[in-house]
């Protein structure tokens, strides 16, 4: 069996650091220019001219009152309380207000979303595939690979499962789209459980290997290796016929299969 050279813990870190800082630069591209040609702030100013409407109408400041605590709150006058509290109820109950802020809501988050996939395609399938051996940027300035657990290449399918589906999709935009609805208030403490599960998930997959395999490594059956030491072959074919001829080597040059040290030995004498 070929021995599977598994990169060290630390190279890997830093490899994946690599590839985060180029993926959070072009999904922060993806995500100026998309929110630029979406009209993202239009959204924006037309909520934040709604509630300076409200503010002027009765008195009252939105952002200073937030910023004050419950004490300095309840020393203010009372019509001046009553005042914010009409307008808040106001402005809650304005429909194109609420309108106007779940749209740059939906559709930031929807940019943000989209951005993280896009560059997941790109860094994870897209140029390892043009490269031809299933490296990133980050594993190519580090000198890891990868490759299926039996040493073999990735195929692009595998290579679009582990990079896209599993980095892309399953480790970086759902936990994103949960950590946004769970502040916001959407999916609550079901959400941190989900974060939690998958933390969890995360970590016994590393311990589990010794620090070598993640959960998108599990779902495309591949593993993380020394590019520099690792034998890869293009097909279990392949691989098999070089097992084959390695082991018939082995016994060829094992004394113990040599038919002259068979014949001093005591037993046969």
């Amino acid at each position: 069996m070929t021995d599977i050279q598994k990169s060290s813990f630390s190279k890997r870190i830093f490899a994946f650091l690599a590839d985060i800082i180029v993926a959070a630069i072009l999904t922060a591209g993806i995500y100026l220019l998309m929110s630029t040609v979406l009209g993202v702030d239009k959204y924006n100013d037309k909520y934040n001219e709604i509630i300076r409407r409200y503010e002027e109408e009765y008195g009252v400041s939105f952002s200073d009152t937030a910023k004050m605590t419950r004490e300095e709150y309840d020393r203010l006058p009372e019509q001046e309380r009553k005042n914010y509290e009409a307008a808040v109820a106001a402005a809650n109950a304005d429909d194109e207000a609420n309108a106007a802020i779940k749209a740059s809501y939906g559709i930031s988050f929807s940019i943000f979303a989209g951005g993280i996939v896009v560059s997941a395609l790109l860094l994870e399938f897209l140029i390892p595939a043009f490269t031809g051996d299933g490296r990133t940027l980050g594993k190519l300035l580090f000198g890891l690979g990868v490759m299926r657990t039996g040493c073999t290449k990735l195929s692009r399918p595998v290579l679009f499962v582990r990079g896209v589906v599993g980095k892309g999709i399953l480790e970086a935009a759902l936990p994103a789209a949960v950590i946004v609805t769970s502040i916001s208030g959407v999916t609550g403490i079901f959400g941190l459980i989900l974060i939690g599960i998958f933390i969890v998930a995360e970590i016994v997959s590393l311990v589990r290997s010794g620090g070598s395999t993640m959960l998108h490594d599990v779902l495309a059956d591949t593993v993380v290796i020394d590019w520099a030491s690792q034998r890869i072959f293009n097909t279990e074919q392949e691989r098999d016929e070089y097992e084959k001829k390695a082991a018939a080597s082995a016994a060829e040059h094992d004394p113990y299969n040599d038919q002259t040290v068979k014949q001093d030995l005591p037993e046969n004498k």
